[in-house]
């Protein structure tokens, strides 16, 4: 079995990417009449499955503002500042996050779990956002090969240069 080299993670607004999505969805979501649907498949739309979701939301979806981009920033440069893993590529957009992190002896889902709740806490510190940040889950690919690795890093900083800014606009984002 081949080594990992690092992860791509994205994280997603709360509400924003719900199962039913008509771009098909990652959610795990059940329901006593459609039955499960299996997170780790890519599930296609559905827009009663869709229309279910958004009966079930308690709060409104999230789109993060500038402030909440700032804090979201601030929160991941202090994560990887204290960890044994760096990030490669990060692009944080009002809808969703993308991060490269290279690899760590750590469960890379306890890892993902604990920036977005360093995010979170930063955003409800920083700003009058008091209700989730972020969706259920993510969505997480493990990188053992170095083409995938390097077009997933030129993926991510497209993200960033589309919306005008350096391809590494972020202090935190280590050498590839």
């Amino acid at each position: 079995m081949p080594n990992t080299i690092g992860y791509h993670v994205v994280i997603a607004g709360y509400g924003l990417w719900l199962p039913g999505d008509d771009r098909g969805s990652w959610s795990e979501a059940w329901d006593e009449r459609i039955g499960f649907s299996d997170h780790h498949t890519l599930q296609d739309a559905d827009p009663v499955r869709k229309r279910m979701a958004q009966e079930r939301m308690k709060n409104q979806p999230v789109r993060l503002d500038d402030g909440m981009i700032s804090s979201v920033i601030e929160a991941i440069g202090r994560c990887a500042a204290e960890s044994d893993w760096q990030i490669v590529a990060a692009a944080v957009e009002p809808t969703h996050t993308h991060m490269l992190l290279t690899y760590t002896h750590r469960k890379i889902d306890n890892t993902v779990k604990w920036i977005k709740d360093q995010a979170t806490k930063a955003i409800h510190r920083a700003t009058t956002h008091t209700g989730p940040v972020w969706c259920k889950g993510k969505w997480r690919s493990f990188v053992f090969d170095d083409h995938v690795w390097s077009s997933t890093r030129m993926y991510i900083e497209r993200h960033n240069l589309r919306r005008h800014e350096s391809a590494r606009p972020y202090p935190f984002i280590a050498t590839p």
